[in-house]
């Protein structure tokens, strides 16, 4: 395997480990811990690392021999990362890579993103106020990066974590949340997944049915 070297830009990652509000943040990494990984280029070159994306920065991130993590630098020059089986493909010159899941004669892409939810502001006197409207966030403080990021101490946070599906479309990925988004996708075929999604109790928010329901969408 080459060496990893001026291909991806050394950028310090936050643990995220801070306590907010005294309760702890989720560090919105994909996989608990960084793992072995295998990325193939499209100079057909193949490098090996330890990986893991993040979620909240949307971008790929890799453990250099000191075990100092760097992000990835030109995203569209790889063609795949291989991470414990699971396929991710680039998606975008910022570095959002999507999951492909392989259903049937088919598959469907998955976008993995994470959040920080404000859910209110200290109180004079203790506790929490809830403000008019939850605000998102989709990055912290980061002292290593440079980054310039929007939490506040006094303000209590959680991480939310989201899944976004795709249907490729020759270059493009079409997003779906729902049967009927879903069986637009699949012309002519709609009203058969709209009865299926009924029948089945399909639920959009969790990735097996999702995947039962794109498969039957191939099988039409």
């Amino acid at each position: 395997m080459k060496t990893i070297k001026l291909f991806f830009i050394a950028c310090f990652f936050c643990s995220f480990n801070f306590l907010f509000a005294q309760e702890e943040l989720g560090n919105g990494m994909l996989f608990p811990q960084f793992e072995k990984g295998t990325v193939v280029l499209k100079n057909r070159s193949q490098l090996s690392a330890q990986i893991n994306y993040n979620m909240l920065q949307q971008e790929m991130q890799f453990l250099d021999a000191d075990s100092l993590v760097k992000a990835l630098a030109d995203a569209l020059s790889v063609v795949v990362i291989t991470i414990e089986n699971r396929h991710f493909f680039p998606v975008s010159s910022e570095g959002v890579f999507y999951e492909e899941i392989q259903v049937g004669n088919g598959s469907f892409f998955v976008q993995h993103k994470a959040n920080m939810i404000s859910e209110g502001k200290a109180s004079a006197y203790g506790g929490y106020s809830q403000t008019n409207a939850i605000t998102s966030y989709s990055t912290i403080s980061s002292n290593t990066t440079g980054s310039v990021y929007k939490l506040n101490p006094d303000e209590k946070f959680r991480l939310k974590t989201e899944k976004f599906f795709y249907l490729q479309s020759g270059k493009s990925y079409k997003r779906f949340t729902s049967a009927k988004s879903l069986g637009k996708l699949f012309k002519g075929k709609g009203l058969k997944i709209e009865e299926f999604a009924k029948e089945q109790s399909i639920n959009f928010n969790k990735i097996n049915d999702v995947a039962r329901i794109v498969e039957y969408g191939y099988s039409l």
